[in-house]
């Protein structure tokens, strides 16, 4: 339980402190173009250049998209202007459901399978990227399911089994 909720789950750390542009874990590395479908030599990190464009390019439509299906009056921004706001919200999340994968595992691995079913649900549905290619997302699902239904109560015995 405890290599699940380091790794992978720790993943969701990281890729909040790109969202708040903290310089670690090479969060401070420059924009890939390919990250943003343009041509070039380098792989997309997430790091906090690439989030940023994400957001602002695909994560905000996508929800907004979703949103106007909805009786609520919401729409989320995320640009330099608002400062990335969308983006530091989904950050905050990811820091609340780790933090909580150690205080209250279920609440917390709940609120990261959600993260992640949404993840999952953008890249397949707005971005149409094929199952295959969602490895990372795919696992990190996989970790927070496994710490939900591995950190629930042990079954209470019966008063009958406990006399015997």
């Amino acid at each position: 339980m405890t290599f699940l909720k380091i790794l992978p789950l720790a993943l969701y750390l990281r890729a909040a402190a790109c969202k708040y542009e903290l310089p670690v874990l090479g969060c401070d590395g420059p924009l890939c173009p390919v990250a943003i479908g343009k041509a070039g030599d380098c792989v997309p990190t997430a790091n906090t250049a690439e989030q940023f464009a994400w957001c602002e390019h695909a994560w905000t439509p996508w929800t907004n998209g979703l949103l106007a299906q909805t009786p609520f009056d919401y729409r989320v921004k995320c640009s330099a202007k608002d400062g990335h706001e969308y983006a530091r919200i989904i950050g905050a999340i990811e820091v609340v459901g780790y933090v909580l994968l150690w205080a209250a595992p279920q609440l917390g691995s709940f609120i990261l399978t959600a993260l992640m079913t949404g993840a999952v649900h953008f890249h397949l549905t707005f971005l149409k990227d094929k199952p295959e290619a969602l490895t990372v997302q795919f696992a990190l699902l996989a970790a927070s399911i496994a710490v939900m239904l591995l950190s629930g109560e042990p079954a209470k015995k019966s008063k009958k089994a406990k006399k015997a």
